[in-house]
Parts: C-alpha cells; structure tokens; sequence
C-alpha cells in the first residue's frame, strides 16, 4: 500500500466516522512547473505541513502525518512535528485507519463507527 492509497482510505473513513469533522488535506505534494511551484510558495505552501490538518471540538488545530509500515518522516516533516510539539498543537504519525481513529479518539473526536481498511 503507498500513503496516497492510506490517505484516500483514511478520508473515506472520516466521511463515514466523523461526518462533522473539519478537516483537509493541504495539497503541498506533487510536481509542478517553476513558474507554479514558486506562485504557490508565496501563497503558504510550505514543505514539511502534515498530510492531515484537523479541527478538532474543543476548536485547535490539529494534524496527521500518514506513513506506510515503513515509512519514516523526512527532514521537513521532523521540523513541522518539532514547531507543533513546541506550540502545543497535537500532531501525531499514523500508520492505518486504526492509528487514525485511536488517535482522534484521544483527540476527543468522537466516531460513529470504524470501517474496514
């Protein structure tokens, strides 16, 4: 399994298990052009941003970084855990859909139902 076939999983059970959630995937990746890539860098894009960014009910931000079983955060992505660490700002790396509805669930989202991966 790669993270885009985790990620497409994971948002598929948030819409079933927590339909009221806020949440968004920050489109960062891919490969653009120069032109593009520089256009969206002054727009905010900033490498390293989780692959999840979440309301959570008590209204914080909060974020998901989805990795295969193998999978290991880069250097940006360390650097972005290490600025919501030091602010405060749940961050968590999950691995499946069940990393994802145990950690929410510790976030105080609650959820409707689990669904198969």
């Amino acid at each position: 399994m790669t993270e885009d076939d985790l990620q497409k999983m994971v948002v598929r059970f948030l819409k079933i298990a927590a339909p009221n959630l806020v949440f968004y995937h920050p489109a960062n990746g891919g490969f653009r052009n120069v032109r593009e890539a520089a256009k969206l860098k002054a727009m905010g894009v900033t490498a390293g941003v989780a692959d999840l960014a979440v309301v959570l009910p008590d209204l914080r931000a909060a974020f998901i970084e989805l990795k295969t079983a193998t999978g290991r955060i880069n250097a940006n992505q360390a650097e972005f855990q290490s600025t919501c660490d030091r602010l405060g700002i749940p961050y968590a790396v999950c691995r499946s859909v069940d990393d994802v509805a145990a950690t929410l669930t510790g976030w105080g989202v609650p959820l409707k139902s689990r669904s198969p991966e």
